[in-house]
């Protein structure tokens, strides 16, 4: 970055907090398209909870880590 005087800039989400509505309806058109692609990982049962919570940091989950619990 230095070599080529790049710069790197993060953003809050709350900067454009004026323009959420509009993100949503851009989002939930994309995921009725079916344009908008997840990936989870289910786990069931609250007694598994602690061997998911261990997967995040052992790469076992893909995507978001979730617990079904009853």
């Amino acid at each position: 970055m230095l070599v080529n005087r790049a710069l790197m800039r993060g953003f809050i989400i709350t900067d454009y907090f004026a323009r959420f509505p509009e993100g949503i309806k851009q989002l939930g058109q994309w995921l009725a398209e079916g344009k908008l692609k997840y990936a989870e990982s289910v786990v069931e049962g609250f007694e598994n909870t602690p061997s998911a919570f261990i997967g995040l940091f052992t790469g076992e989950n893909l995507g978001k880590q979730l617990v079904k619990v009853s």
